[in-house]
């Protein structure tokens, strides 16, 4: 008899809509800093583990009989410790295989376009997506991940050498993968020198204007600050502009996360206003990052129109500067702590083990503003 849901499965009937109840057994923080999202409401109980073993009786009553449950754990094995004990007493229940460890390092990949081929890599649970662009037996990499291997077995798939590996901004919220990427594939490293002033490594620098890729695969550098002051985005073939986190499809990127928010919201002002203004509304966007699966699109895709961006966001309604700063600074969500500390690892001053690289990156990513 099955006994565990895989999370390519889980993530399947994410997508459907078809969600099963949740039964999250992390300690109640865990829980509150990142909990499953889906296409629409997903119903979740929290019952930290230590509460629920021994005492599982009196929770029965909450815990519906007629619907597939799931458990959810930090690992797995609590989840299906407690999945064993639900099933002797009658209830439909799998254990989802490895926890939240094995959700949040879930990946899959979508293609966007062909001629050139463009790939958008998502992780799932942290809603970072990543790109590939493919042409002529070359690829350019654009905010790998830090399980870079999902990369290079993609480009392995497709037969084509990866040759320049570009990081939009210095990460915040999770450990870029770029460094190594590029030089695993022996391939250059980009960033700009705005965003890494200080760091113990070597790379190539963006600067504006610059065209960066052989042939169809090549990109155009625009730069564009505000989420940080070397943020970057990365113009292909006219139609597809690669933001980072500077429009994202529900939000637009925070100016905060190093501690400047006036003088950087200004820097975000002068791009969306100015410096995207050569862009006409048919321009397709597609951000580094999603709030979550209820972004993608009929075809598991998130991207969206520089039009809708302009038309939908609040902020792009405020041509007054000071009207837009007073709504930045109200649209703030936190600014984690651990966030930082990521800064400091993509620097590469701060080394850390994988314990301790998967402990900073637990939580959704907080990169965008809230809508108001």
């Amino acid at each position: 008899m099955e006994q565990t849901m895989t999370a390519a499965a889980f993530k399947k009937l994410l997508e459907e809509g078809r969600a099963p109840f949740i039964l999250d057994l992390r300690n109640s923080d865990e829980f509150r800093s990142w909990r499953i999202e889906g296409r629409g409401r997903v119903e979740t109980l929290n019952i930290p583990q230590e509460d629920f073993v021994g005492e599982e009786t009196r929770h029965l009553a909450k815990l519906p009989k007629d619907r597939q449950i799931v458990t959810f754990c930090a690992h797995g094995d609590a989840a299906a410790y407690s999945a064993d004990l639900l099933r002797e007493r009658g209830f439909n229940v799998l254990a989802l295989a490895g926890g939240m460890d094995a959700w949040s390092e879930y990946y899959e990949h979508r293609q966007v376009a062909a001629g050139p081929a463009i790939y958008q890599i998502s992780r799932v649970a942290k809603g970072c997506l990543s790109y590939l662009i493919a042409a002529d037996g070359k690829a350019v990499v654009i905010d790998a991940p830090r399980h870079r291997d999902r990369l290079r077995e993609l480009a392995g798939t497709l037969g084509v050498a990866i040759t320049h590996v570009l990081d939009t901004h210095l990460h915040a919220d999770h450990v870029s993968g770029g460094r190594e990427l590029a030089r695993n594939a022996e391939a250059r490293y980009h960033v700009h020198p705005l965003d890494v002033a200080g760091a113990s490594y070597g790379y190539t620098p963006l600067r504006d204007g610059e065209r960066i890729g052989e042939g169809a695969a090549a990109v155009e550098v625009v730069h564009s600050p505000g989420h940080t002051p070397g943020s970057t985005s990365f113009l292909l073939g006219g139609r597809f502009l690669f933001t980072g986190d500077i429009i994202m499809k529900e939000s637009i990127g925070r100016p905060d996360l190093g501690g400047q928010a006036k003088p950087w919201a200004r820097e975000l002002y002068d791009t969306l206003f100015t410096r995207f203004a050569r862009f006409g509304d048919d321009v397709i966007v597609l951000p580094a990052h999603s709030t979550g699966i209820r972004e993608e699109d009929g075809e598991g895709i998130v991207k969206l129109t520089l039009g809708r961006a302009r038309a939908g966001s609040d902020l792009y309604q405020l041509r007054d500067f000071d009207a837009f700063l007073a709504r930045v600074i109200v649209g703030l969500p936190e600014n984690p702590a651990r966030y930082q500390d990521i800064r400091k690892v993509n620097l590469g001053v701060l080394a850390v083990d994988e314990a301790k690289l998967k402990e900073l990156e637990i939580g959704k990513n907080l990169c965008g503003m809230q809508k108001g």
